[in-house]
């Protein structure tokens, strides 16, 4: 239940900083702004916690390269795409991306009624397809790319679970792999945007800060919950924020409901309920 508590806080704060970059006109801005928080958090923290060992750096180099992909194809996705669509069509997919690995490589037991549950989410997510996709909302044309964020998510989530499961110790994880992912986003607004930069500071701190923080503790929490727990169920776990990003994307950006995304709300809160009832 601890596990599960934890995850739930993270989906929370994943769903708030993901509607404040859609929310945002400037999202490579914003993006820049969360990692240079979440940056110096690390650089305040490193003197205080371990150097991973050896065997965990590849693990950490490897979901580096996916979350930066994941981040620069974030942007171009919610340039065209609804939040309630792009959202919820990426989380829905990193499930299976998370169950297959697992299953495969990881060699981790899950009963049938966890994987039945996991499967429901991703399958709740194809609903939105339905009167969904095309036109304004979500172009066909898109679809690529939001399926490829979707593998990005599933492979670093799932890197970053065994990781934790060799070195327990998910406070220093998150630490390192922040200090070797969160600094080429700045850099770039810096080298390419740096009056925009300077002025986003100055008038949206606290959209900097806010998306930051929620960055950081979100994926803590998660991290802490794979210690406790089976990474493809937490993973699936998260996918609770879609039903808060859909009710969020209605509220604050004026998007519509509808039936597609009252079904795949609908599935996604069955799939958690098989999974822990």
């Amino acid at each position: 239940m601890e596990a599960t508590g934890l995850v739930l806080v993270a989906a929370l704060l994943h769903a708030t900083w993901n509607t404040l970059i859609k929310f945002s006109a400037e999202r490579l801005l914003v993006i820049a702004s969360m990692d240079a928080v979440a940056l110096l958090f690390a650089v305040c923290m490193v003197a205080f916690v371990q150097v991973p060992p050896q065997e965990i750096w590849p693990w950490m180099l490897a979901s580096t390269a996916f979350e930066l992909l994941y981040r620069y194809l974030l942007i171009q996705a919610y340039r065209v795409g609804d939040l309630g669509l792009v959202y919820p069509l990426m989380r829905g997919l990193s499930p299976l991306v998370v169950l297959a690995l697992t299953l495969i490589f990881a060699g981790e037991v899950l009963t049938t009624t966890q994987i039945i549950g996991i499967l429901l989410i991703p399958f709740g997510m194809l609903c939105l397809l339905w009167q969904g996709g095309g036109g304004d909302r979500l172009p066909w044309s898109m679809l690529p790319v939001v399926a490829l964020i979707g593998l990005c998510i599933g492979c670093y989530t799932w890197l970053d679970g065994q990781a934790i499961r060799r070195w327990s110790q998910p406070l220093d994880y998150l630490v390192w792999l922040t200090l070797i992912s969160a600094w080429p986003y700045p850099l770039l607004a810096v080298v390419a945007r740096r009056n925009p930069f300077v002025l986003f500071w100055k008038t949206q701190w606290r959209l900097g800060l806010g998306v930051g923080f929620c960055v950081l503790f979100s994926y803590a929490l998660v991290l802490w919950a794979m210690q406790l727990g089976s990474v493809a169920e937490a993973a699936a776990l998260r996918e609770v924020s879609v039903i808060l990003v859909v009710l969020m994307g209605m509220r604050y950006l004026k998007e519509p409901f509808g039936r597609p995304r009252l079904l795949a709300c609908g599935l996604v809160l069955v799939g958690m309920l098989i999974m822990k009832l």
